[in-house]
Formats: structure tokens, C-alpha cells, sequence
């Protein structure tokens, strides 16, 4: 704690602070581009199925789609982190939604799958930079405990966009139509983007190390996260596309998806407030254990059986889906490995790993899915890939991650 206090106290004539009124006039502004970010995640869980009938698409097709956001988010968090450190926040992160909210227009008048899949890709981009966009104002602009906290309330309102896109957007889409909803999207993304271009300051000056990172830097230290990155969201591939086609598959096509979705977003978010309160009685480890071995308990039980009950689906689809709650747990592991003078470009990569983990596992369980066998094999087939991933993931954590994790306590949420 010294150490660090000094380290602050000899940067903070380079930092810039936000006053409490402009800063009230912010924190609006990025609560807005995180909902709308947290929305895209996973609207394509409910536009993406009657969308995939209109233009008459295959499953593998739909899988292509689902992945596209995911693809062009993943690729972009180490370039976004590089455009932040050279231009700031406030333009990159404006002119990227603005693409957003193009690519969202593009989905509302898709007739074709190319068209739509660019626009799935753009969604990508305007989505990109929200997440290390926030992170990365607030550290610059405020205290590092102030921003903290500033942090938590914005990921905190931001996953109201999980719920939206969710029982809402299956409402709003019955009612009006899919293609009204993306154009929707589109406008609020659009409102969202030139908020943040007016609101945030244009550059904040760039912070110069003034510590000394303690060790030696081992890139090999961080081999045993790559499994666990690249499968952090595989629980968030069901909840952003595949939960909907295997709820109508399995149960039938009446059965209510934006209900179900629903009570999976509850309970993920309702487990993001815990988390911290469970990490003052419980290393960040053995979270992350408990984590993987419950998902992976979850889809071994739907793998065995997924047409056993609709009530035991939704349960299975919340724990797989709320593992994606551990993602801060783990950077804050990889970080007491990492020097401060590479810190970004490293959490950029390993963010890099775990959305790119979704993309592929959309295109694998679309090409299961175009295999043609009967729902219930179907996904016995996708739930027990999904399985073995997490659980290769959990088996390399346990065993390696003992020989390299860092000092005891490092990875608490509080340290």
C-alpha cells in the first residue's frame, strides 16, 4: 500500500481530474454506452431467430451471425486500448458506436445474410471500446479508489442492458417487429455516442510510469488463464444466441424465451452483487473454481438429459451464463503477473481470448446444430462439448495455477 501511494502521489501532477458537477454530466453518458454495449451482447438471443427465418437461413448460417458481433469485438480490444493511449477516450469511442449504430441499421434493413453479418460486425466495433472505454476515463480521471468505485456503478446500471434485450425486446419485437427494435437500438446508440462525444473531455494526459515493476517478467506465468479466458464466457454464448433455438427446439416453439431470459439475467446479475460480499470470506481462486466445477456440473446434467423440464433448462442456462462473473476475478490474477508498463496491452489480450472463446463456440455449435440430428441429440452433443471445455479449463487452473498463481491473497477483490 506504500509503495503504491507513492507511485500515485508521483503521477498525480500528470493526471487530470473531473469535477463532481461535469463528473455527474459523465457518469450518465457511460452508463448509457454500457447499457447499450451489454444490450448487443445479447439481443441476437431474440431478433436473431425470426431474423434467421425471414431470410431463410441454415443454423450454421445463424451460428455465423451470433459469432460476427463477437468476432470484431474480440479482435479490436488490443488496437482500442492503443487508439485510448494515443487519441484519449472521447473520439474513438464516439466515431466507433456511431459505426454501431450503423451496423444495427444494417441488421433492420438486412435482406440478404452478407448484409446482415456486416452489420453483426460493426455492432462489434461500436461495442468494442464501451467496456475499456469506461475503465480507462475513470483511471485517468479519478483517484484509483474513487474510480473503483465510479466503475462498479456503471457496470452495475450497465447490465440493465442484459435485461432489456431480454423479456422487453421479445415484447417490443411481438408488437412492432424485429426490424423495429434494431432500428430502435440503432437511434439510442446513435444519442448514446454523441453524448459521449460532447460530454467526456477530449484527452486526458497520458500517465508515465514513475514505479519499478519488482521480479522478473514471465509471459509463461500466464499460460494456465489462456484455457480459462477463452471459455469465461461460454456460459454467455446460450444466454447472447443459442438458449432461444434450444428452448423452441427442445420444449416447443410456444414456450416463452423472453421469460426464460429473463430469470437467467436476474440471476447472473443478482450473483454479480454477491460476488463481492463472497469475496470477503473466499480467495478469488477458489470462486473461480467453484465457478467452473458448478458449470461444469450444469452441462454434464443437460448434456444427460435437456429436455428434462423447462424449470431445470433455465437453471442450467443461469449458472452457465453467470460464470461470466468471474471475468474481473481473473484479470485481477493475471495483473500480479503483469509489469505496469505492459499491463494494458496484457489485460487487452487475454479480453481479446475471452470473447474471441465466444465467437468460436457460436460457429461450433452452429455446425453441431447443422448436423441435422433431432433436437434432444442435438444438444446433447452442444452441451457436452461445452462441458468438456470447461472442464479442461478447470483442470489446467487446479493443477497449474498451484505452481504459478501469485503470493497468497493476490487475487481478492479487495487487494
Amino acid at each position: 500500500m506504500a509503495l503504491h501511494a507513492k507511485a500515485f502521489k508521483a503521477r498525480r501532477e500528470i493526471r487530470f481530474y473531473v469535477g463532481e458537477q461535469e463528473m455527474r454530466a459523465t457518469l450518465p453518458s457511460l452508463c448509457a454506452a454500457f447499457i447499450a454495449s451489454m444490450y448487443f451482447r445479447s439481443y441476437f438471443g431474440i431478433v436473431g431467430p425470426p431474423l434467421s427465418q425471414e431470410l431463410k437461413l441454415d443454423p450454421a448460417e445463424f451460428g455465423y451471425l451470433a459469432s460476427a458481433f463477437f468476432t470484431s469485438f474480440s479482435l479490436l480490444q488490443i488496437p482500442v486500448g492503443l487508439a485510448f493511449d494515443r487519441w484519449g477516450v472521447r473520439w474513438p469511442m464516439c466515431l466507433m458506436m456511431t459505426a454501431g449504430a450503423g451496423g444495427s441499421a444494417m441488421v433492420a434493413s438486412a435482406m440478404t445474410f452478407w448484409w446482415s453479418a456486416l452489420g453483426q460486425l460493426l455492432i462489434g466495433v461500436g461495442c468494442a471500446p464501451v467496456f475499456m472505454g469506461v475503465l480507462y476515463f475513470l483511471g485517468v480521471s479519478e483517484p484509483p479508489e474513487r474510480a473503483g468505485r465510479l466503475a462498479t456503478i456503471v457496470s452495475s446500471v450497465g447490465s440493465v442492458g442484459a435485461l432489456l434485450s431480454a423479456s422487453p425486446l421479445s415484447w417490443f419485437s411481438e408488437r412492432f417487429g424485429w426490424r423495429s427494435a434494431c432500428w430502435s437500438a440503432a437511434l439510442l446508440m446513435f444519442l448514446s455516442a454523441l453524448a459521449i462525444g460532447f460530454v467526456l473531455r477530449a484527452k486526458a494526459p497520458a500517465e508515465t510510469a514513475s514505479e519499478k515493476d519488482g521480479g522478473r517478467w514471465k509471459p509463461a506465468s500466464l499460460l494456465y488463464l489462456l484455457p480459462i479466458c477463452f471459455t469465461l464466457s461460454l456460459g454467455g454464448t446460450f444466454r447472447n444466441a443459442w438458449a432461444s433455438p434450444y428452448l423452441t427446439g427442445v420444449f416447443g416453439t410456444g414456450t416463452n424465451v423472453g421469460a426464460a431470459l429473463t430469470a437467467v439475467s436476474i440471476f447472473a446479475i443478482a450473483t454479480s452483487f454477491a460476488l463481492p460480499v463472497v469475496l470477503t470470506r473466499c480467495t478469488g481462486r477458489a470462486v473461480v473454481i467453484a465457478a467452473l466445477a458448478a458449470g461444469v456440473a450444469c452441462a454434464l446434467v443437460l448434456s444427460a438429459s435437456p429436455g428434462n423440464g423447462l424449470a431445470t433448462a433455465c437453471a442450467g442456462l443461469a449458472v452457465l451464463y453467470a460464470i461470466g462473473n468471474i471475468h474481473p476475478i481473473v484479470m485481477t490474477e493475471a495483473q500480479a503477473f503483469l509489469p505496469s508498463g505492459l499491463r494494458g496491452v496484457g489485460l487487452g489480450a487475454l479480453n481479446t481470448l475471452v470473447f474471441l472463446g465466444v465467437s468460436v463456440s457460436s460457429s461450433v455449435f452452429g455446425a453441431i446444430a447443422n448436423v441435422g440430428l433431432p433436437p434432444e441429440s442435438t444438444y446433447r452433443l452442444i452441451f457436452a462439448s461445452t462441458a468438456l471445455m470447461l472442464g479442461f479449463a478447470l483442470a489446467i487452473y487446479a493443477i497449474f495455477g498451484q505452481v504459478t498463481r501469485p503470493a497468497p491473497g493476490i487475487s481478492k477483490a479487495s487487494e
